[in-house]
């Protein structure tokens, strides 16, 4: 999982940040210690955004070793205060089935704990992985993991049959802040643009007698039913009655 993850963050731009003196370390202490809590690698764009992806079990002493490694970074003058200032950790943990309600709390501890940057818990067992790894294809690039969220057949095999691969691509982009599914394109065109390729669609001069605001020609380009003119009507008489 963490060489997933890995490629999503080189997808979006992201390094490696490198040759980090509390890293080296804070592995020789982790050895040292036998912790369960490792960090595995640092990520940063141009916008000085800094994560952390560490591997780590889900157990009672994970937030204190979390917290551990977050104090080292606070004293290593190689880390810059902008990072510092927009830093978040992924913590990875492998889990069999479902999470259980203790490891649930646990991941709300660990969550809602905002001690020196933001944290998010992105767990998985090994049958998500890999149907994860059947619908994404192994590319995992933002547009083609936001065209496999945003296709209705996949979703509704989630909501029916519980679609564990397309759940875990879920929680990714729950987990990582920075992704989105696909923003709407870009336009240089105005409202006014847009009102006129519709209007002209009706009939090619009603966009101009809309500009001339010359409304009682407009008027004669709509061709209406019998069952709307009858509609309009009843709704006319209705408020003419409400005057009264």
């Amino acid at each position: 999982m963490i060489d997933i993850i890995n490629q999503v963050f080189q997808n979006n731009n992201f390094i490696y940040l490198e040759e980090v003196t509390f890293m080296k370390e804070f592995e020789q202490n982790t050895a040292n210690k036998n912790k369960k809590t490792l960090l595995r690698n640092i990520f940063v764009n141009n916008y000085d955004e800094m994560y952390f992806v560490i591997e780590t079990e889900l157990d009672k002493n994970t937030l204190d070793e979390v917290i551990s490694i977050c104090a080292e970074v606070e004293k290593d003058s190689q880390v810059k205060k902008s990072y510092k200032s927009n830093w978040g950790v992924i913590l990875i943990t492998a889990i069999e089935g479902e999470l259980t309600w203790q490891q649930r709390k646990r991941v709300m501890s660990i969550e809602e704990n905002k001690f020196f940057c933001r944290k998010y818990v992105l767990w998985y067992n090994d049958e998500e992985k890999k149907k994860l790894e059947e619908i994404c294809g192994k590319d995992y690039g933002s547009s083609n993991m936001s065209t496999i969220l945003e296709n209705y057949d996949l979703f509704k095999e989630f909501k029916i049959n519980n679609n564990v691969g397309y759940d875990l691509l879920s929680r990714i982009f729950i987990k990582l802040p920075y992704l989105n599914l696909n923003s709407l394109e870009t336009t240089d065109k105005t409202i006014l643009d847009f009102i006129k390729i519709k209007l002209n669609n009706i009939h090619p001069e009603l966009y101009r007698l809309l500009v001339e605001d010359n409304n009682s020609e407009i008027e004669d380009y709509v061709l209406l039913s019998d069952n709307e003119n009858e509609s309009i009507n009843k709704k006319i008489e209705e408020l003419l009655e409400g005057k009264k």
